[in-house]
């Protein structure tokens, strides 16, 4: 039987997401990346499905879980444990029709840690859908697509997760996932390329970052929104996290056109504390509004930067302010005396790996965020990191702690053993370096067999990757990648990209000849 959530402050949101596996029992471990089978995923949650009460599915192979078929839907209390997002992902095979990659029912309270989830499809929460309640740690959610097209209605949600119950994120990454609605002949929605969220909701240390929606139809109306996430539930919380270049587009609607929050969408019930929204944007052939936040009623903005609009400006009505935020274009009507509207915040414009679980935008040295802020309780910053660490050269803001305002904190001058000069901890400026990839195995240089597989690795942990087989265009591949091939000469190529979007610029090569079996 389901059970009752009641949540009536932040604390019990909080404590009814204390971890839960220790009373977890019954592993049924994964010890094959196959997609069917003994010992595969699939196996393991059809087991834990005819198991009455709570189960543990502990994964012990690392590389690429290429699924054919949908997963099982998850039936009961289940916790999923990986051997870490940047070793382990389950993913779509790129030549399997179009599925979901993760069902949680409305009976399953589902725990899902140090895994990558990529390449789902479907209509609403294309990598993973989940009725109950549900918690991610450690987690990189990437590259899915809701889809819809055509009839009446055409409307996609949630492209990375959609959640209706109760939601907990921890340390997680979610990028490059989208929602697309095209041709509904009288309304056609796009929205919440990343995130979902329809009840109370935590989001701590994660990253939202290059989630994109759109919607283009000639029927009457065309809605593009949340680009980034939509968080509706009451109470929700989101601390010391990014939500950076996310997107929203309409166009071509007869009557209506319409794109709105490319960053976040909020209602009643959402605190921001120790948050960075950045660099997202909205483009609509008609009308196109509140570019990096879409937020109303009794929510509350705490120490963060909200800066970098593209298409229009971050807000459109004023959101209440718990102070010690900036506003870079002055539209969010923030009015406490700790505010600052309408002033660069000296925010590196580039999310990169400044160390830490997600990736960040750093503060350049001469921010005006450094030491004017308030950490409302947090001790470290999105990456784990001392808060506050105050500069002594610089005077904390009335009522302020000496913390920096958004996600990240800059360290302060470490002090050298038997004197001398400081050691400044600054922030990372260069450009994160490319992959290199290399094939791990292959076929035979020569050889009869038609069915050729190749393995291949990454130097940069999360990173995925593209294939090349002759002279077809680079596509998304799983690893393995497996085709079956006429005989004759042929090259294979791969590259990696990592989770910032570096692609390895010199692929990793392999020709191989199919000899024809004679007749």
């Amino acid at each position: 039987m389901r059970r009752p959530v009641r949540l009536l402050s932040l604390l019990a949101l909080v404590a009814a997401y204390l971890p839960a596996a220790e009373a977890m029992a019954n592993p049924f471990p994964v010890t094959s990346t196959a997609s069917f089978g003994s010992g595969s995923l699939r196996s393991a949650i059809d087991q834990a499905n005819a198991h009455a009460g709570p189960d543990t599915i502990p994964i012990e192979v690392t590389g690429t879980i290429g699924l054919e078929t949908e997963l099982p839907a998850i039936a009961d209390d289940l916790s999923i444990q990986g051997p870490g997002a940047g070793v382990l992902t389950v993913s779509r095979d790129s030549s399997a029709p179009s599925f979901r990659i993760l069902t949680g029912n409305s009976e399953a309270e589902l725990s899902i840690f140090d895994l990558t989830v990529r390449g789902g499809r479907a209509s609403s929460g294309a990598g993973i859908r989940a009725s109950g309640p549900l918690s991610l740690t450690r987690m990189v959610v990437t590259e899915n697509e809701a889809v819809a097209s055509g009839g009446t209605q055409a409307v996609a949600s949630g492209g990375g997760v959609s959640a209706s119950d109760p939601l907990q994120l921890h340390e997680v990454t979610i990028s490059n996932n989208e929602a697309i609605a095209t041709g509904g002949s009288i309304q056609t929605v796009a929205q919440s390329g990343g995130l979902s969220a329809g009840d109370a909701t935590l989001i701590d240390r994660s990253t939202i970052s290059g989630n994109e929606v759109e919607a283009v139809s000639t029927g009457t109306q065309v809605v593009a929104q949340n680009g980034g996430a939509a968080v509706f539930g009451k109470p929700s919380v989101i601390e010391r996290s990014t939500i950076s270049g996310n997107s929203a587009t309409a166009a071509d609607g007869a009557s209506q056109t319409v794109a709105s929050g490319g960053g976040l969408a909020g209602s009643d019930g959402l605190t921001l504390s120790g948050v960075t929204v950045i660099g997202n944007s909205v483009s609509s052939t008609d009308t196109a509004s509140r570019a990096n936040l879409s937020i109303f009623g009794t929510s509350l903005v705490r120490n963060t930067i909200v800066a970098a609009p593209q298409g229009a400006p971050s807000c459109s009505s004023p959101i209440a302010s718990g102070g010690f935020n900036i506003d870079a274009d002055g539209s969010c009507g923030f009015t406490e005396s700790s505010d600052r509207s309408g002033i660069d915040p000296g925010l590196d414009p580039v999310l990169r790996d400044n160390g830490g679980p997600t990736p960040t935008h750093a503060l350049f040295e001469n921010s005006i965020a450094i030491d004017r802020g308030n950490s409302f309780g947090a001790t470290t910053d999105q990456r784990g990191l001392p808060r506050p660490s105050n500069f002594p050269a610089i005077s904390d803001k009335e009522g302020g702690d000496g913390s920096d305002i958004g996600a990240f904190e800059l360290q302060a001058p470490l002090p050298v053993p038997g004197g001398g000069s400081p050691i400044l901890v600054t922030a990372v400026q260069t450009e994160r370096n490319a992959p290199n990839t290399r094939i791990v195995s292959g076929p035979p240089r020569s050889t009869f067999k038609r069915l050729a597989k190749f393995r291949f690795a990454s130097t940069e942990p999360q990173s995925h990757f593209q294939c090349k087989l002759d002279k077809k265009k680079w596509k998304a591949c799983s690893n393995p990648f497996k085709r079956s091939v006429k005989p004759g000469k042929h090259l294979f190529r791969v590259r990696a990209i990592d989770r910032f979007g570096n692609v390895d610029p010199t692929p990793a090569r392999f020709g191989w000849r199919v000899k024809p079996i004679a007749g």
